[in-house]
């Protein structure tokens, strides 16, 4: 078994370099100090940071985040927490409006203050103004600034314009929709659709083209849109 594993090519050649004394020597030393098939060195050299470990798992996740309760909350036996008070405020600086009494000491000139005037003094804390002049602080409501440009109703159509747009809406309805016609008569789309009604011919095509869309529905979305309109009922009935 030895002789034959000796005449392969791969065995000679190593058994001719392990022969030669100097390289014999340089491999024995290179051996001696780990550079040579060393596990760490190999793994060291292949980690990437792309390869370390996440926490791929809800169980990992669960573990890191199963922080000790606070030692406030810890206590050695039942009567201890039931004769005590625990007062655990967040991780902020102190403030004196939210630091009650019951923990101020009795000497402490925080106690002396009114709070109702510290809260009135605030720049973060505003309360409505229950004072006397409250009435001369408000500000005049010509004063007050323009939220939405507001436009008044303006009833400036004749019994003309109104024959007009029928006609209009009877002749073409694809192009005199009632978007249109609201900005060509200067009035709102409800006023268009009072005044106006399209051919059948045109309703008939438009229920057909919602009816096609409605006939590629899944079950999830139809289902969905009957929960919308049961709703819609639902509000109002005044049942929501």
């Amino acid at each position: 078994m030895e002789a034959r594993l000796l005449r392969r090519p791969a065995a000679s050649c190593c058994f001719r370099l392990l022969s030669t004394p100097s390289s014999a020597t340089a491999l024995t030393t290179t051996t001696t100090t780990g550079r040579l098939f060393s596990p760490a060195s190999v793994s060291l050299q292949n980690t990437t940071p792309g390869a370390a470990r996440h926490k791929s798992t809800a169980n990992r996740t669960k573990r890191a985040l199963s922080v000790a309760p606070h030692t406030s909350f810890i206590s050695e036996s039942a009567g201890e927490q039931a004769n005590r008070i625990i007062f655990n405020p967040p991780s902020s600086a102190p403030s004196v409006f939210n630091t009650p009494f019951k923990f101020l000491p009795k000497s402490d000139p925080r106690r002396a203050l009114n709070p109702a005037a510290l809260f009135a003094k605030s720049k973060t804390i505003k309360y409505n103004n229950t004072s006397s002049d409250a009435s001369a602080d408000a500000a005049d409501p010509s004063e007050l600034p323009v939220i939405g440009k507001y436009v008044g109703k303006q009833h400036h159509l004749t019994l003309e314009d109104v024959e007009e747009m029928r006609r209009l809406r009877r002749e073409d309805p694809v192009t005199n929709t009632v978007h249109a016609l609201a900005d060509k008569f200067k009035c709102s789309r409800n006023f268009v659709m009072m005044s106006t009604t399209a051919p059948r011919e045109h309703t008939e095509r438009h229920f057909n083209r919602l009816d096609a869309v409605k006939a590629r529905w899944g079950p999830g979305r139809a289902a969905a849109r009957e929960e919308r309109k049961r709703r819609l009922d639902m509000l109002f009935r005044g049942e929501l």
